[in-house]
């Protein structure tokens, strides 16, 4: 008989600094931790530094073990800041969920087979879920028109695709 855990496993993830900086400033961390099981790579965490809030966040959830730190041990990709180049690695080495908001890497990412989510995707999602309203994205980086255009686009994908 199989055992039932009582919640699904998470699924194991790694971001690059700039959906981090996107997270952080839409108070969108408590809901990832929710979702996701963290990993960092040092690279990422170097290029956070320490005298910002979003710096701070992240060393003080790997200080306290919510966020793991990984690193890939090899360099498939290695174009693009440390920090991308380090999370994009890391994916593709571990088969993670990419978290990252940089268009050029994250293409690239896709390309060699890395599964990846933007900010706007997640936030679109959580809104979809009813965990956030729009108005909880006015405190960010990213305007709610961005968010409602997104949720029209991901309505027309699906009005095509059926």
């Amino acid at each position: 008989m199989k055992a039932r855990y009582p919640y699904p496993v998470k699924r194991k993830v790694t971001f690059d600094s700039s959906f981090w900086v996107h997270a952080v400033y839409l108070d969108l961390i408590e809901f990832l931790l929710q979702d996701y099981h963290l990993v960092c790579t040092p690279a990422v965490e170097r290029e956070m530094g320490r005298g910002n809030p979003t710096g701070l966040k992240l060393m003080e959830l790997m200080a306290n073990g919510t966020i793991q730190r990984e690193s890939a041990r090899g360099e498939t990709i290695r174009l693009y800041g440390d920090g991308e180049r380090a999370a994009i690695n890391l994916a593709l080495e571990s088969n993670l969920l990419l978290l990252i908001d940089d268009w050029k890497p994250s293409e690239a990412a896709r390309e060699h087979g890395v599964e990846v989510v933007n900010s706007l995707i997640y936030v679109t999602r959580l809104y979809a879920q009813g965990r956030i309203t729009a108005e909880m994205t006015q405190r960010g980086t990213v305007k709610p028109a961005w968010i409602l255009e997104a949720l029209k686009m991901v309505a027309l994908l699906r009005r095509n695709s059926a």
